[in-house]
């Protein structure tokens, strides 16, 4: 280990500071209000969740890209590549408990390694979910959005 090494922002990350830290931030509290005026209650998730609820859900497309360790504790987990995996994790895991359809929105940071492509490897995704109810009228209510 080399004390005297000055450390550098790993590659694919970036620093939000400022200027550009507060649009983000007003950027998500207006299209969060936007989203709540819709009926979409805020939720949030783990930042870690178990590799295999990725991988399930997008197979080996997403696995490469995927920020993967082993916990302390032996458990194989993935830092998270977008919300929806485990948002609908949490509804299955809460499902008794909840009347749909469920409205709910998210923002917050994803992870994806994107070696050579230029994008960011950490980002913020800001997105919503309806679920629990289908039809012309759920297009129409996202549509209306």
């Amino acid at each position: 280990m080399n004390a005297g090494r000055k450390i550098q922002r790993l590659p694919g990350m970036r620093d939000v500071a400022g200027s550009d830290y507060e649009r983000l931030g007003r950027l998500s509290y207006t299209l969060a209000s936007f989203l709540r005026e819709g009926g979409y209650v805020a939720v949030d998730t783990p930042l870690m969740e178990e590799t295999d609820l990725f991988v399930r859900k997008s197979g080996g497309e997403l696995t490469s890209r995927l920020y993967t360790f082993t916990d302390p504790g032996g458990h194989r987990v993935s830092l998270r590549p977008e919300f929806t995996s485990s948002v609908i994790r949490y509804y299955i895991q809460e499902e008794e408990s909840l009347s749909p359809p469920i409205r709910w929105q998210y923002v917050g940071p994803v992870f994806r390694y994107e070696p050579g492509s230029g994008l960011p490897r950490q980002f913020t995704q800001l997105g919503a979910e309806l679920i629990g109810a289908g039809g012309v009228e759920i297009d129409a209510d996202i549509a209306y959005l």
